[in-house]
């Protein structure tokens, strides 16, 4: 839906959401919709310190990322970023997962729009509020993710993080001792894939 065809109770929230930024009320439409991009590693593979996301869409498909540009919006795109949601693809290893969200062995998320860190956590903080959910017959199969299934459960901002028209941002892992190196194939390692969205309202022109 356009701007100008909205209530105005929608059009006076929704220009809150951007306070502080270039907003064109009359030229943009808004979406309530995500930004997310992917990382997979093989079995046996290490994951680096400052691993990134949202720098490196080229040869992904869209159920992998749909930012089309290398840290930056295109203009005049913009996004309010109301939630940050961190996901473990389940078929992980139990003993990579805990890997992963230990802090002795794992990371932290940083959220970096221009030069500065808008928001810095332990990985098990950023609920991602999805992922498989029930059970399964054959005693073989085991699934894991970031925190329980459900919308409720997802990782929510109190205060708006604003990616404003240009502005260069990304996320990245960092803070492990040493680099973690997943369970390789002939232990049974199945590698791991992780996924960061980012929830909230994304601003991009009429055309």
């Amino acid at each position: 839906m356009q701007f100008e065809q909205m209530v105005p109770d929608q059009r006076s929230m929704i220009q809150a959401q951007f306070t502080g930024v270039t907003f064109q009320p009359n030229a943009i439409d808004v979406q309530d919709e995500p930004l997310y991009d992917t990382n997979t590693f093989a079995a046996g593979a290490t994951i680096a310190n400052q691993t990134s996301f949202f720098q490196s869409p080229a040869g992904k498909t869209q159920a992998q990322t749909n930012v089309k540009e290398s840290g930056r919006l295109p203009a005049p795109q913009a996004m309010a970023v109301k939630g940050i949601r961190f996901r473990v693809v389940e078929s992980v290893l139990l003993a990579d997962f805990i890997a992963l969200m230990n802090p002795q062995t794992g990371y932290v998320l940083d959220f970096v729009v221009g030069e500065k860190s808008y928001n810095r956590g332990p990985l098990w903080y950023y609920n991602n509020g999805g992922g498989v959910s029930g059970f399964a017959t054959a005693t073989d199969t085991n699934a894991y993710t970031n925190g329980r299934t459900g919308q409720p459960a997802a990782h929510l901002l109190a205060i708006n993080i604003v990616i404003d028209n240009q502005a260069s941002f990304f996320a990245q892992l960092f803070g492990a001792a040493t680099a973690l190196t997943l369970t390789v194939a002939d232990d049974g390692g199945t590698g791991l894939t992780m996924q960061l969205l980012l929830a909230g309202f994304h601003a991009r022109g009429v055309q």
